[in-house]
């Protein structure tokens, strides 16, 4: 049998990027020890929105920005557009903000409601216990 490779990549809670390769054989216990890994250095699903801030990432500081200064209102993609562009001094397409928060409401960290001139946006209450990333990615090559 030829030789496998599984590769796992995280963000810790200060928002570092982790990644751990297994070249050769994959087992079962050898992905449950990697996952047991991933917990013990993530701590928790939950990214601060003050790491996010630091990633170089632009849907991270997209969500970082949603979540520090428009928390408690609603907000349109344009809104959301012009803070990260305020606080980060970079130019973002209104089509990426969009995409962007549509991840964020698919992940359920965002609440979309229809309003007369489009869709608005509004952080859920319970944020806290959303996960800004996604699990784990297990990427077989």
């Amino acid at each position: 049998m030829r030789p496998r490779r599984l590769k796992v990549e995280f963000y810790d809670r200060e928002g570092v990027r982790h990644s751990i390769a297994i070249d050769g054989p994959v087992t079962k216990e050898k992905v449950a020890r990697i996952l047991d890994l991933v917990e013990l250095m993530s701590g928790t699903s939950q990214t601060s929105a003050t790491a996010l801030g630091l990633s170089p990432r632009k849907f991270d500081r997209l969500a970082s920005t949603i979540i520090s200064q428009l928390k408690g209102r609603s907000f349109t993609s344009r809104e959301a557009r012009k803070m990260f562009e305020t606080t980060f001094r970079e130019k973002i397409p209104l089509s990426t903000v969009s995409t962007y928060l549509t991840r964020l409401t698919d992940r359920g960290v965002l609440e979309r409601q229809q309003e007369k001139l489009g869709l608005a946006y509004r952080v859920k209450l319970d944020e806290q216990k959303q996960s800004l990333a996604p699990a784990p990615s297990l990427q077989p090559s």
